[in-house]
């Protein structure tokens, strides 16, 4: 089944949702170069949302721009990967105790974005099942409530999107493994003991990390 192409909205938001979505689904791989004209006459707009969407996608480290030739699909690097798999786990390791706190409103919250993730397997979407787990793990850390560490930490996971489209492209049996993971996660928040949440978050980002290392 192919990935779902974004709906309409305003010419940048369609151009950067466009944009991302074939970034996530290979349709552009690494290396490929996108030009403001051609993606501006395949979507039916002008320059400059294309602009506006692919200086965006440069700020998340999914493009390069390059003066006068476009945007260069970003490639990566192990070393890449475990500077952004550290830095995450410092966010996540922290807000956890104050995450687990706020259990109970955002237990409902989780649940929903990882029924979203089970669906997009379901339908072989790459691009919305890394989008599904980025929102599962933010609504995670915006519980514990400092808008700064949520602000770092979208940084972080927007950084993270390209590889982890790359780890699971075309992989049912990686999906299968996070959604596993995040069973555990959600099992250990809906528990009483708030050091194993802790040690399942702990435990699912080393799994990340290692996911990470076999699949280069």
């Amino acid at each position: 089944m192919r990935e779902s192409v974004p709906s309409p909205g305003s010419a940048a938001r369609r151009a950067y949702d466009f944009a991302k979505w074939a970034i996530l689904s290979a349709v552009y791989e690494a290396g490929d170069v996108i030009t403001e004209g051609g993606l501006a006459n395949e979507l039916g707009v002008s320059r400059t949302p294309v602009r506006e969407a692919l200086l965006r996608l440069e700020v998340e480290g999914l493009v390069h721009l390059r003066p006068k030739k476009g945007a260069v699909v970003a490639t990566f690097s192990m070393h890449d990967v475990e500077d952004v798999l550290e830095a995450r786990e410092l966010v996540e390791i922290h807000t956890a105790p104050k995450s687990y706190a706020a259990r109970d409103r955002l237990l409902p919250q989780v649940e929903a974005v990882h029924a979203e993730m089970r669906q997009r397997r379901n339908e072989h979407d790459t691009a919305g099942f890394t989008d599904a787990d980025r929102r599962f793990h933010e609504l995670i850390v915006d519980a514990a409530d400092n808008a700064v560490l949520s602000s770092i930490y979208r940084m972080i996971r927007e950084r993270q999107t390209l590889f982890t489209s790359v780890m699971i492209r075309g992989r049912v049996d990686r999906m299968d493994e996070a959604i596993a993971e995040h069973d555990r996660v959600i099992a250990a928040l809906k528990g009483d003991d708030a050091d194993e949440f802790c040690e399942v978050v702990k435990s699912h980002l080393r799994w990340s990390v290692q996911l990470a290392r076999e699949s280069h």
